[in-house]
């Protein structure tokens, strides 16, 4: 019988069962970097937080910072030209307020017109569709016999209507006010807040890299919503032009429209096919016939925002469909419809502002890089 073998574990030098447990030990760089995330988390839940909770307040703030932006570059050209900088916010405050006042009022009465028509709109899209809303009804019975019924419901009186339009109105128009005087005050001390800043950073070099990093941004955004106007406004034209060929009434209106409803991305363009398609059935006239304005009008914003916008702005502030969608159900919920106005523009300032550190990183790294050639040489 062979006798077995027995064979003992090499003996492990102390230094290497050390360097083995520095493996597996996390580092205080480690330690910072885990610390650092999880501050920036907790910082985001609360901002997030925050901004929910006062968006009475927050929205009217962010939209008129948004407009100062875009108005900066005009204000700036204007003290160049000698005005005073307070003077210059109040008069493109003041334009801008009588610029819209102009606007609403002449679209008001059109609006009351296209608003009683409204619900003849949505009649005549319940009966041409009475068999869409047949197969709704029955999906609807099927969940319910699968859904436990419900406790007896309470009905509780409504206030008076005429409280709560008092209420909302003076809600809208204290937003509004807010509005105005963000728009102005951001516009009457953006150049003194870019000073205070720029004193901040220690070296010339630091200063002049600040200060074109936000004149940048301001001149990207500014460029970016003048080209996007002029295109929505280029399809109010022709969705004006659509409805007057369809026989459509107040085709003006229907390009106002167009216009408006365009900034709203995803939900807007679709709610306004919706409305023409239930204003071509008024005319009592084929559903095909009926669906026709609807059809060309989704046609032209097809090509508005996949050929003509992206080719206008440059694909340098192209932002990914995708990234434009999870803002807009981000803020959308974050902020209801007007938040989701609001997506892109915030959207955007993000973006201008990591182009323009990108750009400034790359002329710092060709810097750096051809000075070590010079000390090299």
């Amino acid at each position: 019988m062979p006798i077995p073998t027995i064979r003992l574990p090499m003996p492990v030098e102390p230094a290497a069962i050390a360097e083995n447990a520095a493996d597996t030990r996390t580092s205080p760089a480690d330690h910072d970097s885990i610390i650092r995330y999880a501050l920036i988390t907790i910082a985001l839940i609360v901002t997030t937080a925050a901004m929910w909770a006062a968006k009475t307040i927050m929205l009217p703030v962010v939209a008129g910072v948004i407009l100062g932006v875009v108005l900066a570059p005009t204000a700036d050209r204007m003290v160049r030209w000698g005005v005073p900088q307070a003077s210059a916010a109040a008069l493109l405050v003041g334009a801008g307020t009588i610029s819209f006042s102009g606007i609403v009022a002449a679209f008001a009465a059109p609006f009351a017109v296209w608003s009683d028509q409204l619900p003849r709109m949505v009649g005549a899209l319940q009966d041409r569709l009475a068999w869409v809303a047949a197969y709704a009804r029955r999906l609807e019975g099927a969940a319910g016999e699968l859904t436990p019924s419900a406790g007896p419901k309470i009905s509780v009186p409504d206030s008076s209507s005429i409280m709560d339009f008092a209420v909302g109105s003076s809600s809208v128009a204290g937003s509004l006010l807010m509005f105005a005087a963000t728009v102005y005050f951001y516009l009457a001390t953006h150049r003194h807040m870019k000073a205070q800043i720029l004193r901040l950073c220690m070296g010339r070099n630091a200063r002049h890299s600040a200060g074109a990093f936000f004149e940048q941004i301001e001149v990207k955004v500014a460029s970016y919503f003048g080209v996007v106007i002029l295109v929505n406004a280029g399809l109010g034209m022709l969705t004006a032009l659509v409805a007057l060929m369809a026989g459509l009434p107040l085709p003006l209106l229907w390009g106002a429209a167009a216009f408006v409803l365009n900034f709203i991305l995803f939900i807007g363009p679709v709610v306004l096919a919706v409305l023409l398609f239930a204003a071509g059935l008024l005319n009592d006239t084929s559903l095909w016939v009926a669906l026709w304005p609807a059809v060309a009008f989704y046609v032209l914003h097809l090509l508005e925002g996949n050929i003509v916008t992206p080719t206008a702005v440059g694909r340098r502030l192209t932002i990914s469909p995708f990234m434009i969608f999870m803002s807009f159900v981000f803020w959308f919920w974050l902020w209801g419809p007007f938040g989701a106005i609001l997506s892109t523009p915030i959207l955007l300032l993000g973006a201008a502002a990591l182009d323009v550190m990108g750009s400034f990183n790359k002329a710092e790294e060709g810097t750096n890089t051809t000075a070590a050639q010079d000390i090299g040489t």
